[in-house]
């Protein structure tokens, strides 16, 4: 008895080094999703490339991560999901190293492809690892603080990143980008599978939790009839897909272009974007967990992210830099409430069905961030943007692409809509440590 006092003991204490693990893995991991943005002119000007094709670097990377989600999803259901995320950090390090190094532009499409591999094994896991560990109750404050992490990452690759690129260059700050992510994915395993009361977690998982196995057919065919399902796929579609998607390509340059500001002083915008959605998890987070409901909170932000990018287009692409600013925050903390689309489908989705239906909501947002940036540079180089151009060029230009951003996010708006009210404490026969 007291052994098994003093292991449980243990175990409650390793659950926040679970929780630290994977906030420090997610941290990095933003580093490099956002990171090429601040780069995108000198990547046009290095490889010689148009505006369309230097969007496809961004949408290789959420291709890959798109048609993944629900095998990932599936996947995830099915086994542990520790391997799967150890694997996906270390995909991550391997293909920012690639990248980074790259002699040519195949290469760096292809170090891109890698990292979109990595993603794809990370956020779903991420939340099925956690449901292991968290009560329902905490879910929602939990999954903030690793958005929170994320977003901290974020902070980082803009102003910090971008004086670091301006003294060394921009090859240097990605290897060591790259390195800490394969420690990451390192530190991961130790603390996720090799570690005693991990393994412990597992064991009494596999011996006393009774999983409902469902045919895979049966399973895909019950996501694609839910409503709750495309609701979060639109969720996800216009919160988390339209920022990612801008931000890692196209805000420093738009800022560059239309403001003439050097890229020091543009990154400042992309900072403002992260700090926005480094607010926004934790109070929305706390919030809609003490509302109990996702949806009233989500349908706010989603209408005030698409109502930001709007104001760009109505001041023809060039609003004051001070209501650039504005739009800048508000559109991150539309995105740092996209996590309500997983405490959602936590709360109202059986638990052998929610890693494949969170996959299919992150296909949305993914689906978003790999179209966006192609569809966003066809359109300036159909206007007549181009490297160089006068900033009256810029201004018309940038004013007719943000219609796209704007028409993404009311898809958000959609999805949202179609949420249901409230909270279903939904009984969850596959988490022992739901009392903790």
């Amino acid at each position: 008895m007291r052994e098994s006092r003093v292991g449980a003991a243990l175990a409650e204490r390793w659950r926040w080094l679970v929780l630290a693990s994977i906030g420090v893995s997610y941290l990095l991991v933003f580093t490099q999703r956002t990171g090429p943005g601040l780069i995108s002119d000198q990547l046009q000007t290095e490889f010689h490339v148009s505006a369309a094709v230097l969007g496809s670097i961004t949408s290789i990377q959420y291709l890959v991560y798109m048609v993944l989600q629900i095998p990932i999803g599936l996947y995830g259901d099915k086994s542990g999901p520790e391997r799967m995320l150890v694997l996906g950090v270390l995909c991550d390090g391997v293909g920012t190293l690639v990248f980074s190094s790259a002699p040519n532009f195949g290469l760096l499409l292809c170090g891109r492809a890698i990292v979109g591999l990595g993603d794809s094994l990370i956020w779903v896991n991420i939340v099925l690892i956690l449901a292991k560990w968290f009560a329902k109750g905490r879910f929602a404050a939990v999954l903030a603080v690793v958005n929170s992490a994320g977003n901290i990452g974020a902070l980082i690759t803009s102003i910090p990143l971008a004086a670091w690129i301006a003294v060394s260059g921009w090859h240097i700050p990605f290897i060591v980008i790259g390195a800490l992510l394969v420690v990451a994915g390192v530190a991961n395993f130790v603390v996720l599978i090799a570690g005693g009361p991990a393994r412990a977690v597992a064991k009494a998982q596999a011996e006393s939790i009774r999983v409902e196995r469902v045919p895979v057919g049966r399973m895909l065919a019950d996501v694609v009839r839910s409503k709750l399902a495309w609701a979060t796929f639109c969720c996800h579609f216009g919160a988390m897909g339209t920022y990612l998607s801008m931000v890692s390509m196209w805000v420093v340059p738009y800022f560059m272009g239309v403001y003439r500001l050097p890229r020091a002083e543009a990154a400042w915008f992309t900072l403002t974007a992260f700090i926005g959605a480094l607010v926004a998890s934790p109070v929305i987070g706390w919030l809609s967990d003490r509302l109990a409901d996702r949806k009233r909170p989500y349908l706010t932000t989603q209408i005030l992210g698409m109502l930001a990018w709007l104001a760009i287009v109505v001041w023809g692409g060039e609003p004051p830099l001070f209501v650039a600013g504005v739009v800048m925050f508000v559109v991150g903390f539309g995105c740092g409430s996209s996590l309500l689309t997983f405490a959602a489908i936590r709360d109202h989705v059986p638990t052998e069905r929610s890693g494949v239906t969170s996959g299919f909501a992150n296909t949305g947002g993914f689906l978003s961030a790999v179209l966006l940036p192609v569809l966003f540079g066809a359109v300036i180089d159909a206007a007549g943007g181009t490297v160089g151009a006068g900033s009256q060029t810029m201004r018309h230009v940038y004013g007719v692409a943000f219609i796209l951003p704007t028409v993404f996010s009311a898809v958000g708006v959609v999805g949202s809509l179609l949420l249901p009210k409230g909270v279903h404490r939904l009984v969850d026969v596959r988490a022992p440590r739901e009392a903790m």
